[in-house]
């Protein structure tokens, strides 16, 4: 709903008559009531300039109505001057001492400042002084979340279902607190007490499912999904969530038949056809996979995503020339993404644009310093174009950064043995066989010659006896 619909029409009215007192510059008649729900309106809209004019019309009509004083300090907190929202709320509170609008604000100003305890103190306030509490408990609950104390917020939230436990909000809420703190255990309890209640509750089988997935039982996520279908068969985000689940599990044929229930339900968004497009791609139909990351690529051109998935698709058959065009479009779109620039640069490299290949590797080094297939694919670059001193040294800062990577190890005895640094590759092999004895066959893979240097088998076999 817009800002009219939440205000009501009298409100919507009452602006554009004040707006054309303001156009006019005359001076028109507005009760005090009527004067808040104008800055109310402004304040909704973010107005806030236009919100503190209204509030200054109407300390002029009205010099000691405290609304006026209670407004401003709301609108100083959303700009996030909260000395000046104090002083207007402590003017206030000698009008009115039983205000609890005013002790609700106060709690919020002390809370953006870090007195925890003092916001507390002005909240229970709040809460002593209004006649409607369950309002009141709300709102507080609300003020918690927004300052992303969810365990505060929760509190209250709890507070709310001890008082009222049918009340469904109070529940979605609670649930919503513990999944932002990952406390999931709490969040399905809270959850499966609303079930109890209700059983037919789409919402909370619904809930329950994300949440589930989150914690990666995924089965049991499935089986939520389940029950939020039997209520409500067309109710499509459970059944895209399902589909979703069920790629976790890599049953991609049963994903399949749910994106194309979604997509006939909801006409089809950009994320439902490359979600379609990556199972129809990991299960080996990479015509219908390109078919359908285009389609998604020409809903939202800007989802680098889809953009991506039609380079992968030429990338599997091995037409790395119509690959490359597409990976740089995702590129473009998300220039930081590792994953992007990773299979550009090899997609570069298999076409022999070297260059090319190793700015992206540099680029990917600045973007994450630490990833493993960077250092492994630039140092083997590196070699194959006679650069070995070089391809040792980036080897090293990749064993800085995880000196029990085997990989790095058995790269490094290729490297050396190359290098005419016998002694030193087998000190790296030593390493290598001790953290994964199994992978040793990765030398092999790029120096199949190794196979005859008895060094390397014999410390091989040594590894391979301590194992039996």
């Amino acid at each position: 709903m817009d800002g009219n619909d939440f205000l009501g029409e009298d409100v919507s009215s009452n602006v554009q008559r004040y707006e054309k007192m303001i156009r006019n510059k005359t001076q028109d008649y507005f009760d005090a009531d009527a004067l808040e729900g104008i800055i109310d309106y402004y304040i909704q809209h973010g107005k806030y300039k236009r919100a503190m004019d209204a509030i200054a019309y109407g300390q002029e009509l009205y010099a000691t109505h405290v609304n006026f004083w209670v407004k401003l300090a709301e609108v100083y907190v959303l700009q996030e001057k909260y000395d000046l929202a104090q002083a207007e709320l402590d003017k206030a509170e000698l009008y009115e001492p039983f205000n609890p609008d005013l002790f609700l604000l106060k709690g919020e100003v002390n809370l953006h400042l870090g007195l925890l305890e003092d916001a507390s103190f002005y909240f229970e306030r709040a809460l002593m002084h209004t006649d409607e509490r369950l309002d009141m408990l709300f709102e507080i609950a609300y003020v918690y979340d927004d300052c992303d104390l969810f365990l505060l917020a929760a509190k209250y939230f709890n507070l709310i279902i001890n008082e009222e436990p049918a009340l469904e909000q109070a529940y979605y809420e609670l649930a919503h607190c513990y999944d932002m703190v990952q406390q999931y255990e709490d969040a399905l309890a809270c959850l499966n007490k609303l079930i109890d209640i209700d059983p037919y509750n789409v919402g909370a089988w619904y809930n329950l499912g994300i949440i589930h997935g989150k914690m990666n039982n995924h089965l049991e996520a499935i089986s939520a999904f389940d029950f939020c279908l039997a209520i409500e068969e067309d109710y499509s985000i459970a059944r895209f969530n399902r589909a979703n689940a069920m790629v976790e599990l890599d049953k991609f044929e049963e994903a399949i038949s749910e994106y194309l229930e979604v997509i006939r339900i909801e006409g089809g968004d950009s994320i439902s056809f490359c979600n379609l497009a990556g199972c129809y791609e990991r299960t080996g139909f990479l015509d219908l996979a390109r078919e359908n990351y285009t389609k998604a690529a020409k809903i939202n051109p800007n989802l680098a995503e889809a953009w991506f998935g039609i380079g992968i698709t030429y990338h599997k058959e091995g037409d790395y020339i119509n690959a490359v065009v597409f990976f740089k479009r995702a590129v473009l779109l998300e220039p930081d993404n590792a994953e992007f620039l990773l299979v550009l640069a090899e997609s570069e490299y298999e076409l022999g644009a070297f260059n090319e290949s190793e700015t992206l590797y540099k680029r990917l080094l600045e973007v994450d310093p630490g990833m493993m297939e960077v250092y492994m694919d630039y140092s083997f670059l590196l070699f194959k174009l006679n650069r070995l001193p070089e391809a040792i040294e980036l080897v090293k800062t990749a064993l800085s950064y995880d000196n029990d990577c085997h990989q790095y190890h058995y790269r490094m005895v290729v490297f050396l043995y190359a290098a005419a640094k016998q002694q030193e590759a087998l000190l790296h092999l030593e390493k290598g066989l001790q953290i994964h004895f199994l992978d040793y066959f990765l030398m092999f893979e790029i120096a199949p010659e190794l196979r005859n240097v008895p060094a390397i088998m014999s410390l091989i076999d040594s590894h391979r006896a301590d194992l039996i």
